[in-house]
């Protein structure tokens, strides 16, 4: 009796070992949902390439290195950053041809009324991700993206005489002020997920970021239209941004090159991923980013916001080509 009880629990341990041994293997591959009901899904390892496309906003802070107030300095020994007022001047004074001196010349004493509040605007960005998975909620990625972001603002200049109609005791123009820049970022980090039903995940991401800034263009545009004794609506641009020293007849050219300078930072993404079929992985995220931005001499700490679509590419989507030719 004795022995067919130790044969018994012997012969139950070997087959709850056998069920539990699927179990255990796909453990990771199975998500319960409300209902009870699980959901099943494929292994997914190895190397992925994706493609993102998305919007890239820089906060506001590092905006103000192109307000024109004459108080920046480049880190390029042949380029520099013009504030409004001694540019303007630097104009008048040499460049008596210039269209701008023509509308400056049309009032008596000028001056600059404000300064201008910036921001950086929503700018398209596009990159490249890849991914290396271990399991479906394991995997070291890595990001490449690139942006042209713009700041903008608007500036005012007291023309030193009455409005037209009479009212206020200032005659005050208001014009834009506009600069623009190349951003890259390089972010390395580890992404996980959840799964909400077989085909739908929540995913999370953090990492580490690197950023590179080079800076393109700083300008502020004046309307003809906007004299009192021209007509027409022609606007002109004048470069906050130049190559050092003066040109024939005191012509500034624009500044080219400007050095570019890095910085790092950390980030935190979060979306949707849907798989299909064909057509491998969609990622809905939402990106937010500690940077340290250098411009000039000057360093920026904020956070940059990014939202953007991700196209995992299929493994088999090179197959699939081939096959089409």
């Amino acid at each position: 009796m004795m022995e067919w009880t130790r044969k018994m629990w012997i012969g139950w341990l070997v087959l709850g070992s056998l069920l539990l041994a699927p179990m255990v293997a796909f453990g990771q591959m199975r998500v319960y949902g409300n209902d009870d009901d699980d959901y099943s899904y494929d292994s997914r390892e190895g190397l992925e390439f994706g493609v993102n496309i998305g919007v890239y906003r820089g906060f506001p802070q590092a905006a103000y290195f192109y307000d024109g107030a004459g108080d920046h300095e480049l880190s390029d020994a042949g380029a520099q950053i013009w504030g409004i007022g001694e540019r303007l001047q630097q104009l008048q004074n040499q460049q008596q041809t210039h269209p701008v001196t023509g509308i400056l010349n049309d009032f008596p004493a000028w001056n600059i009324y404000s300064l201008p509040l910036m921001q950086y605007k929503p700018s398209l960005f596009f990159g490249l991700k890849m991914a290396k998975f271990w399991n479906p909620e394991t995997a070291l990625v890595c990001h490449l993206d690139v942006a042209q972001v713009s700041a903008e603002g608007a500036w005012s200049l007291s023309t030193g005489g009455l409005p037209d109609q009479g009212q206020g005791d200032e005659d005050v123009r208001t014009y834009p002020i506009l600069g623009k820049e190349q951003r890259l970022n390089i972010a390395l980090g580890y992404r996980t997920a959840i799964y909400i039903t077989e085909d739908v995940s929540w995913c999370l991401e953090f990492g580490g970021l690197a950023n590179a800034v080079a800076i393109e263009e700083n300008y502020v545009v004046m309307s003809r239209a906007q004299s009192s004794s021209q007509t027409g609506n022609a606007s002109y641009e004048v470069n906050l941004l130049t190559a050092i020293g003066n040109g024939a007849g005191g012509q500034l050219s624009p500044a080219s090159n400007v050095l570019t300078q890095w910085g790092t930072g950390f980030y935190s993404a979060a979306g949707i991923a849907v798989e299909f079929e064909e057509g491998g992985h969609i990622e809905l995220n939402v990106r937010g980013s500690r940077d340290n931005i250098n411009l000039g001499t000057e360093s920026y700490k904020g956070w940059n916001m990014a939202a953007f679509i991700t196209w995992m590419i299929p493994s088999e989507f090179g197959d699939f080509v081939r096959a089409s030719f």
